[in-house]
């Protein structure tokens, strides 16, 4: 059992384990699917995109994916807390890949970033550093620029290797609190039973029974999410520098408690900035 009061986690995801088990997992198909999202936001500007990819992960696969889509930015920076490495696919070729081992919140950038994109990462670290982390994410972008992360949303049950899983309306406010407007958001992978009411309320139910005749739960996990992100256990968000109309989600304050499941979820209501509550 992981240690319950470490501040942070390097899960890996590769795709490896997902083809020795014979089979991809809802959770690697809803990041297939993510980064093919952050592609085609990018599709019409990608030429001068400089990209500040959060916890890329060690295979990088966000490069990598839109290296294989011919969409070469002007600035591809990686960072995580694992060892990188460039893979063997990006090497010598001209995308302009940087990659940067160690913690993002002791790190600072010598550009600043058109898109930031995070994911999985948030439910990695302690509340008081996930609140540290969103903070200088949101101080890194941009009026024109634009943030998309993507972590769980905590239904009472977390994974062993999440510190701090937060509720779908929790974060939706934390991010709301901290100055975040939010352009959009999407379910990524949700479970059946959570969403199959509001499939019927939608007058989709003759459509998912024909679509349960050919596709197994871990397709059909993603294809719906999208639409219902409140009853997902993932979700995507695509967030700008400022809000530009009222609020989505009340003050966290105001949020039913507990936020996360984290027995400290209470530190995601302080803000970091300035924080001197220890090494961050």
């Amino acid at each position: 059992m992981p240690n319950p009061k470490r501040q942070f986690d390097k899960t890996h995801l590769s795709i490896d384990l997902a083809e020795e088990r014979g089979i991809v997992h809802r959770d690697y198909i809803k990041h297939c699917l993510a980064w093919s999202h952050v592609a085609m936001r990018l599709r019409s500007c990608y030429k001068t995109a400089k990209i500040l990819d959060i916890g890329c992960g060690k295979d990088v696969p966000l490069a990598r994916t839109l290296y294989s889509n011919k969409m070469i930015p002007e600035r591809y920076v990686g960072v995580d807390l694992n060892k990188l490495e460039l893979p063997k696919m990006l090497e010598g070729k001209k995308m302009p890949v940087e990659l940067h081992s160690g913690n993002f919140l002791e790190m600072e950038f010598d550009f600043t970033p058109d898109v930031i994109v995070s994911f999985e990462v948030a439910e990695h670290m302690a509340p008081r550093h996930c609140r540290a982390y969103l903070e200088k994410i949101w101080s890194l972008l941009e009026d024109e620029s634009m943030a998309i992360i993507s972590t769980p949303c905590f239904n009472g049950s977390a994974a062993l290797n999440h510190i701090n899983e937060m509720t779908y309306t929790a974060l939706g406010a934390l991010l709301e609190d901290i100055g975040f407007g939010i352009e959009d958001h999407y379910g990524t992978f949700a479970s059946i039973k959570d969403y199959k009411h509001l499939i019927e309320h939608a007058g989709l139910a003759e459509t998912f029974e024909r679509l349960r005749g050919y596709y197994d739960t871990n397709f059909l996990s993603v294809i719906f999410a999208p639409l219902f992100p409140e009853a997902s256990r993932n979700c995507l968000w695509v967030l700008r520098k400022t809000r530009t109309a009222e609020r989505k989600f009340p003050e966290l304050a105001k949020v039913q408690e507990p936020w996360s499941s984290s027995p400290e979820y209470g530190d995601l209501d302080k803000k970091a900035i300035g924080y001197t509550g220890g090494k961050l």
